[in-house]
């Protein structure tokens, strides 16, 4: 019994150190996806824009996303790209939306946020 708690927690540990290493961070609501840069966004100023976006539905746009994270305090000049993935681009029921320090970081996130992405993409992001 003893054994099995300790690999448990060895497990445990572990994974918390892999899910921190990741500097993307996805979150989902029924409406939107989210994937955002944990440099500029916290997890709780995430939350509160999928709760922002799930009031006014489908069919946000860059603006309206841009507009509720700085009334949630995110820093906009460390956002240099605010863009919504289409679901159907990406094979998905609901749409995405990138919140990224580096642009370049684009096709990183849609792989992050993607639990069907095709092995030629990359399954962690770059941090840069």
């Amino acid at each position: 019994m003893k054994k099995s708690l300790g690999i448990a927690f060895t497990l445990m540990a572990c994974m918390s150190l892999a899910w921190a290493s990741i500097s993307l961070n996805s979150s989902r609501s029924n409406v939107y996806r989210v994937t955002y840069h944990t440099g500029a966004v916290s997890p709780t100023q995430a939350a509160a824009v999928l709760k922002e976006l799930d009031k006014i539905g489908p069919g946000a746009n860059e603006a309206v996303v841009k507009k509720i994270l700085q009334q949630q305090g995110v820093n906009l000049s460390l956002i240099k790209q605010v863009r919504i993935v289409p679901a159907g681009q990406r094979r998905e029921k609901i749409p995405l939306v990138l919140i990224l320090m580096d642009p370049k970081d684009g096709p990183a996130a849609i792989a992050v946020s993607d639990p069907g992405t095709p092995s030629d993409k990359p399954s962690k992001p770059t941090t840069h």
